[in-house]
């Protein structure tokens, strides 16, 4: 009975060990992943000059990202279920790569747009995919820690893409920055199969074990779009994109033309509010699993806790275009965004826990995609108002307008999350 408690505890103890090892390099997933998303905007100006681009075709560049980034993510979400999610990140990566090296020598225009819409196609699953692996290292109650380091390997690469990739552009030429990153990729590759090959056997024998019937379509449309849950999910996820989508296109240019501040302190006081997301996540994902430790439910510690997130981040947007100091607007922006991100954080937890294995990956990434639209739409808005408004009043109606959205789906959730009535009915 010794030898048994013994083996037992050394098992628990060795997946705990693999389910972390494979979160962190889901992690430095991420961070590549957004760091690949960063390049183009952070070597526009001497790519411009010498590609002779126009404004207008860098705009081009952009958007082209975006064609195929949603339906990727379902395409792929869709059978994620039927195939093993080790290679199927493995492979993600290399596209990644394959986007990224074409530009390390001269190319046309025409090549960086279909290197930009290649990229897109193999970034728009990683994140749910990311989510859906995580999952599966961890039971229901241990998933808010793991869930928020992933997430937060996206602020890192976003945080040291910046400076790492500029010093290589300084240093060496700016298609040298193309190169780093396909670099970076393969060995990403390399480490993630060691983990999930060399330090997880369990994982991969649990994994193998698992049924991978998986739904048709048709009926996990039916069955889960149909959840409260999950369409209040996605709301909260369409305006927690739509807020970042702004903050990442239009916040330096906000800070330097509606604030009027130099460009070196636009740059830093950019970066902090990036920052500003750790410790605004670690703190309310802490919270959320001490209140699951203490059998609070999941309606609370994740669905109102996530609702108030919204609500307030909301609130505080509406409230940034009063006459404040432009370093109170900085701050109220940022905390802001800090808590929009929260949707990203407990949403997909909350769907997890609606919707079985066999589709939960499909979910996620659908649910993932359809949030993401939210890009296409909320800049060019953010644009228009600029446009069509002198001084920083084009740029605050902008945030404020997000924040209304973002404040209405926080309300959302208050009246219609409840994962764990509606996931004992999928059961």
């Amino acid at each position: 009975m010794l030898q048994i408690e013994q083996t037992v505890a050394a098992t628990h103890a060795a997946r705990a060990r693999n389910g972390w090892a494979t979160v962190a390099a889901l992690f430095l997933f991420m961070a590549l992943n957004f760091a690949d998303k960063a390049v183009v905007g952070l070597v526009a100006v001497p790519m411009m000059r010498d590609m002779g681009l126009s404004p207008a075709q860098l705009g081009i560049v952009g958007s082209a990202f975006f064609v195929l980034f949603a339906v990727s993510a379902i395409g792929v979400g869709w059978i994620a279920g039927r195939l093993d999610p080790t290679w199927l990140l493995a492979g993600l990566a290399l596209v990644w790569v394959a986007a990224q090296l074409p530009m390390i020598w001269p190319a046309s225009f025409a090549t960086l747009v279909l290197c930009r819409i290649v990229l897109g196609a193999g970034e728009g699953p990683a994140l749910p995919l990311a989510m859906h692996v995580t999952y599966e290292a961890f039971d229901d109650r241990r998933r808010s820690l793991p869930t928020l380091i992933v997430q937060l390997g996206a602020t890192a690469g976003l945080v040291l893409a910046g400076p790492a990739l500029t010093y290589v552009e300084q240093r060496w030429h700016w298609r040298a920055t193309f190169l780093a990153l396909g670099v970076a990729g393969v060995a990403w590759v390399a480490l993630w199969l060691a983990v999930r090959f060399a330090g997880a056997p369990r994982m991969r024998v649990r994994a193998a074990a698992a049924p991978r019937a998986v739904t048709p379509g048709w009926r996990v449309l039916r069955s889960h779009f149909g959840s409260a849950t999950v369409l209040t999910v996605l709301f909260q996820s369409f305006a927690g994109y739509a807020v970042v989508a702004c903050g990442i296109t239009w916040m330096p240019v906000y800070f330097r033309l509606g604030l009027g501040m130099p460009p070196a302190r636009a740059g830093w006081l950019f970066g902090l509010q990036v920052l500003l997301q750790v410790p605004v996540g670690f703190a309310l994902a802490t919270l959320s699993h001490a209140l699951l430790r203490r059998s609070v439910s999941t309606r609370i510690a994740r669905g109102v806790l996530v609702s108030a997130c919204c609500t307030v981040g909301g609130i505080l947007l509406c409230v940034s275009f009063a006459s404040w100091p432009p370093l109170a607007k900085v701050a109220l922006v940022g905390l802001a965004c800090a808590f929009a991100t929260q949707a990203f954080t407990f949403g997909p937890q909350l769907v997890a826990e609606v919707v079985p294995g066999a589709n939960r990956a499909a979910m996620l990434s659908t649910v993932h995609a359809l949030a993401t639209t939210a890009g296409l739409f909320a800049p060019a808005l953010m644009g228009h108002l600029v446009a069509s408004t002198a001084g920083s009043r084009g740029y605050e109606a902008g945030f404020g307008a997000m924040g209304a959205l973002l404040a209405v789906a926080g309300v959302a959730g208050f009246l219609w999350l409840q994962p764990a009535k509606e996931g004992r009915g999928t059961r």
